[in-house]
């Protein structure tokens, strides 16, 4: 039988390792002694919305997600990967030059990286209201389409940049990038299971000293987790604009 419960992750991170989240899953059901039906999504916004539209009681959220479940539905913030945090890398095609007027690839405005790389354009000298920006779905096309010349800057999630390859690194340049540490993602509890915080809390940060729990953290390669508080969420929304 399907549980009513439901638990929902980013896609950015089920598309890395889909196996280690169904691990996680069962590790917490049986550990937190509930049940959860894994309902891994394709797309960031489409995850978003079910999550907004539909009953659900757990998510991993990115942070404009989080922000998002934390002002529309109520969720309770819980725990971030200690030492993760999402940065953006302004690239460029090595060698070229810049124009006055460039376009900028970025995956969605609707994801933090967009708007951290906001933030890089004074420090490179661009104004950002001469520029002409593209939405290309994902991290990674917002490179390629640098590569192609269909854009003359990219705004690339940290983790995508150093997932590359080297000889892949090697045809750009790096314009700027943030180091800021203010945006992350995080787990999150329906309000409806707020009464069950202290006892989620508890296993994740529990799960560094259980050998079951330190290997399907190994295996999706988080350290462990600190804890997150609904002012560490309002400070991402202040970075967002929301």
């Amino acid at each position: 039988m399907v549980s009513p419960h439901k638990f929902s992750v980013c896609p950015h991170d089920t598309a890395k390792n889909l196996l280690g989240w169904f691990t996680l899953n069962t590790y917490l059901q049986r550990t937190v002694e509930v049940t959860m039906n894994f309902e891994p999504q394709d797309s960031f916004l489409e995850e978003r919305q079910r999550v907004l539209d539909l009953p659900h009681h757990f998510v991993y959220a990115n942070p404009y997600s989080a922000v998002m479940f934390a002002r529309q539905r109520g969720f309770v913030p819980l725990a971030r990967p200690i030492g993760v945090f999402d940065e953006t890398v302004l690239v460029k095609k090595a060698g070229a030059e810049l124009p006055a007027a460039p376009r900028i690839a970025s995956a969605t405005d609707k994801l933090v990286i967009h708007n951290l790389g906001l933030t890089l354009l004074p420090r490179a000298g661009i104004d950002a209201a001469s520029a002409t920006f593209s939405y290309v779905g994902n991290h990674m096309n917002a490179a390629k389409a640098v590569l192609r010349g269909e854009a003359d800057l990219g705004f690339v999630f940290n983790e995508t940049w150093n997932g590359m390859n080297d000889s892949t690194r090697a045809e750009f340049e790096i314009v700027a990038q943030t180091r800021d540490g203010a945006a992350f993602h995080c787990f999150m509890l329906a309000p409806v299971w707020a009464d069950k915080a202290g006892a989620f809390r508890r296993v994740l940060f529990g799960m560094p000293d259980d050998p079951a729990g330190k290997r399907i953290l190994d295996d999706l390669r988080f350290r462990g987790f600190d804890t997150v508080s609904d002012a560490d969420i309002d400070r991402v929304a202040a970075l967002l604009g929301l």
